[in-house]
């Protein structure tokens, strides 16, 4: 592959799959900051952490965002802006890809006889939903167990971070008391009724008036506004998902026992449904994040086989 082409995808997926939170904390000061607000600690020893976030790891379905190792702790560290009973259980299994990374890395044979010494593990969940929830609660995984199996145990410890909330961790981390500031305005100036990017563009503005994340947004400003956008469009794109989904469970209930015919109907009209709705967040992906078509079909993860009609569509 030419070099230009190869660093012109790269750019393209890593621009697709950062997201702000990951951005900002993909910083060795801020990630520290982080650590030492989340587990109530004051180490100062930033040379010995390391940020061990896996890449390009079932991506959209299943990810997490941040991984430090530090101190014979990791922590994995999610950031969502939805609640999801399925946090424990997607913590849990990225946790696991993480120890077969490390004992990999470290050469450690874990069937002799003598007991390995392992990172001892933290999950947190940092959610900014836009709805009225608690300052903090735990999700456990054997919530989710077809039984009770005594003994068995992960837990998602859930903060809330939206601005004005959980202050002894936001007052520890600057950066984290920063970015939630940032999001609030972004939905206040929507809610005002300015458009998604002059929303973003105006927050970040302020927020340099005010300081707030001020040499990082300085630094940033225009990749800050492409991450935004792009993740405001996984979040549109995932909830008409689901939309979609709800709504054709209900038609379906309604007319279950009509002629094959009308089902058919009611197929061909829900696949329909469904391309119009990629075709609106492909055209929109490219708009906002200055995308080609390929690029924004690559990042919707659109099958090869259905590409030529979408493309033709749009």
């Amino acid at each position: 592959m030419p070099e230009d082409k190869k660093d012109s995808e790269s750019s393209a997926n890593r621009k697709y799959k950062d997201r702000l939170f990951v951005d900002l904390f993909s910083d060795k000061e801020n990630a520290l900051s982080l650590f030492n607000a989340a587990n109530d600690t004051n180490y100062t020893d930033i040379d010995n952490l390391e940020i061990v976030t896996l890449k390009d790891v079932l991506y959209l379905t299943m990810k997490n965002d941040l991984a430090l190792l530090f101190h014979d702790c990791i922590n994995l560290i999610e950031q969502q802006s939805t609640i999801n009973p399925n946090m424990p259980l997607r913590g849990f299994i990225y946790a696991a890809k993480e120890y077969t990374e490390w004992l990999s890395k470290n050469e450690i044979d874990i069937y002799g006889t003598r007991l390995v010494k392992i990172p001892a593990p933290k999950y947190f969940v940092l959610c900014n939903a836009n709805k009225e929830m608690p300052e903090s609660w735990d999700e456990k995984l054997s919530k989710a167990f077809a039984h009770e199996a005594e003994g068995y145990e992960w837990t998602a410890h859930v903060l809330n971070i939206n601005a004005g909330h959980s202050k002894k961790i936001m007052s520890r981390c600057e950066p984290l008391e920063g970015y939630a500031t940032l999001i609030k305005k972004i939905r206040d100036h929507q809610a005002q009724g300015e458009t998604l990017e002059k929303a973003i563009i105006n927050a970040v503005n302020e927020c340099i008036d005010e300081g707030v994340l001020k040499q990082y947004l300085l630094a940033n400003k225009s990749g800050v506004t492409d991450m935004i956008l792009t993740e405001y469009n996984e979040e549109l794109h995932d909830r008409t998902m689901k939309d979609e989904g709800r709504a054709e469970g209900r038609a379906e209930g309604r007319v279950e026992g009509l002629a094959k015919g009308r089902a058919e109907g009611r197929a061909e009209g829900r696949i329909e449904g469904r391309v119009n709705a990629i075709v609106d967040n492909i055209r929109s992906l490219m708009k906002s994040a200055k995308w080609s078509r390929d690029e924004a079909m690559n990042a919707l993860q659109i099958p090869q086989d259905e590409r030529k009609t979408i493309a033709a569509l749009i």
